[in-house]
């Protein structure tokens, strides 16, 4: 088996459906879809069992919430030799698997991560990198989403997500899973590269200020402290995350947009004290 897709899964079925149809539509079939399901009612085996006669499918039900968990629970079965946690709202392009195999194949990286973008407006969801460039500390934030990680699963062995970061996290640091995962890998000596031009789709989340995104701003900036605490990036990492917020404020102060400015202001908190009031 060449990849294994481990996929959390929590509260949504028609998302879950059109990432399956993605893998279905792949040029490239040597793989199997790991999906781990976190609700609480069964929900989904109707689905997955549509999918079994088509699709090397293994459905996996689990108690306890948290992506990190999910993903930690669906390495533990998987039999590919690459690894990879695309969320259960992504989608793969048809020839995705393909050229990710291609790369592989043709280079000497232990793991590569692709890009992200949303499907309606083209643009990727998260400010990375623009460059082909080697994953190191140094970037981290600039090259890793956790979705778009591939990663050979040799070197991940004894690798895990940790749990107290991601979303559904007990502890409620709902991001930055994916860029501590891989300065685990990093520091095992894995050589990473950051492709900018290898998308996948999800959706933005923040396509608009609103208070359900200052929110996600909170919860996230959160886990961006604990992240850069946990890490010891020091303070000069957490002043420059802290400052490209206030920057935000007087941004939206200049265009009088009360919904933008509560979403820098909830972002702003939630890195303070994800930095500063974690244990």
């Amino acid at each position: 088996m060449r990849f294994s897709i481990i996929i959390p899964t929590l509260g949504r079925s028609e998302e879950l459906i059109l990432m399956l149809d993605s893998l279905l539509n792949q040029s490239f079939k040597d793989f199997e879809a790991i999906v781990v399901d976190q609700n609480e009612k069964d929900i989904l085996t109707s689905i997955i069992n549509s999918y079994k006669n088509s699709l090397v499918l293994k459905h996996i039900r689990i108690p306890a919430r948290g992506a990190s968990h999910a993903r930690n629970e669906g390495m533990k079965i998987a039999e590919g030799s690459i690894l990879t946690f695309p969320d259960d709202d992504c989608e793969y392009p048809n020839d995705f698997l393909m050229r990710v195999n291609t790369c592989f194949e043709e280079n000497p990286e232990d793991g590569i991560v692709a890009n992200t973008m949303d499907k309606t407006d083209g643009k990727a969801i998260a400010n990375l990198s623009s460059n082909e460039i080697k994953i190191r500390r140094s970037n981290i934030l600039k090259t890793v989403i956790e979705a778009g990680i591939f990663i050979k699963s040799n070197i991940a062995d004894g690798i895990w997500f940790d749990e107290d970061l991601g979303v559904g996290s007990p502890s409620g640091y709902c991001s930055d899973e994916g860029p501590d995962f891989v300065l685990q890998l990093l520091a095992k000596g894995a050589e990473m590269k950051f492709y900018p031009d290898f998308r996948m789709f999800h959706p933005n989340p923040v396509r608009v200020y609103n208070e359900q995104t200052a929110i996600r701003a909170y919860k996230y900036g959160k886990g961006r402290g604990y992240f850069l605490r946990k890490n010891k990036f020091g303070l000069k990492g957490i002043l420059y995350f802290l400052l490209l917020y206030i920057l935000g404020m007087l941004k939206s102060i200049v265009f009088f947009n009360k919904q933008m400015f509560m979403y820098f202001v909830k972002g702003f908190k939630g890195r303070y004290e994800g930095y500063f009031k974690s244990k």
